[in-house]
Order: C-alpha cells, then sequence, then structure tokens
C-alpha cells in the first residue's frame, strides 16, 4: 500500500477524532472539518467550515441556501481563539451569547465594552445594544 493510499483509509479515523479537539487546536486543523453544504441535516456542536472560518452549529437543522453560516447567528456560532474579555484581547461576539459587565467583546472590527450584564443570550448586533447593554470603545 502506498503512502497515499494508507492516508486516504486512515482519513476517516483522523477526521473523526478531529470533533474531540479543542477549540483552539480545531482552528489549526479546519481542514478536517466538512465545509458547509446547502440541503445537509446538521447536529448541534458539530463544526463546519464556511468562508475561510470555522463555525459551530447552534441547533439541529436541514442546511438551505439563505441560511449561510455568515448570516444566521441562530444556526451558527464563528469559532475563533478564545479572548479573555480584555481591551486587548476582547472576546468575539457572535450574535447569540450572554454579556458579563465589565468585559470587552468584538464585532465587525469593532470593540465593545459591556456595561451591563443581560443574564441571558441576546441576539441582536452589539452596535445595536449600544447605550443599553454595552458602549463603544475608545
Amino acid at each position: 500500500m502506498t503512502p497515499q493510499e494508507k492516508a486516504r483509509t486512515l482519513r476517516p479515523y483522523i477526521v473523526k477524532a478531529a470533533e474531540s479537539l479543542t477549540d483552539a487546536d480545531a482552528l489549526t486543523a479546519m481542514e478536517l472539518f466538512a465545509p458547509w453544504a446547502v440541503d445537509k441535516e446538521y447536529t448541534a456542536e458539530k463544526r463546519i467550515r464556511y468562508g475561510g472560518k470555522l463555525y459551530r452549529v447552534v441547533q439541529s437543522h436541514t442546511s438551505q441556501s439563505d441560511w449561510t453560516p455568515d448570516v444566521t447567528p441562530a444556526l451558527y456560532t464563528e469559532v475563533a481563539e478564545p479572548g479573555d474579555g480584555t481591551r486587548d484581547k476582547p472576546i468575539l461576539y457572535s450574535g447569540n451569547m450572554k454579556l458579563e459587565k465589565g468585559l470587552y467583546y468584538t464585532q465587525a472590527g469593532v470593540v465593545y465594552l459591556c456595561t451591563r450584564g443581560t443574564g441571558n443570550p441576546v441576539y441582536a448586533d452589539l452596535k445595536d445594544l449600544v447605550g443599553h447593554y454595552v458602549e463603544v470603545a475608545v
């Protein structure tokens, strides 16, 4: 068996093992995750690739052409290097998470400071929460 044939034989095991990777490790091995596709059943917590990014399925569903991961935060959340909530390392806001007072979040290249915790996940863009839960960090 050639090395290429052996690699093809082992790939399904490697892909299966990739499901147990931490998010940080998964980001370094995104090629192991299947690309997003239309009319595919996705289960919650599954990670997929789309547009050069890694996403986690939020709730089980069958994908539709207009429900892409980049525009449907109720179905997908971007997997990113974890931020610690500081001004220099803000948390990537995915549009479906709880905000904690005193932590910094980022969305669409803008950094925000949470001035009042939400208690529950919120789905609005951070720009729409200015004055209620966040302020633009300067």
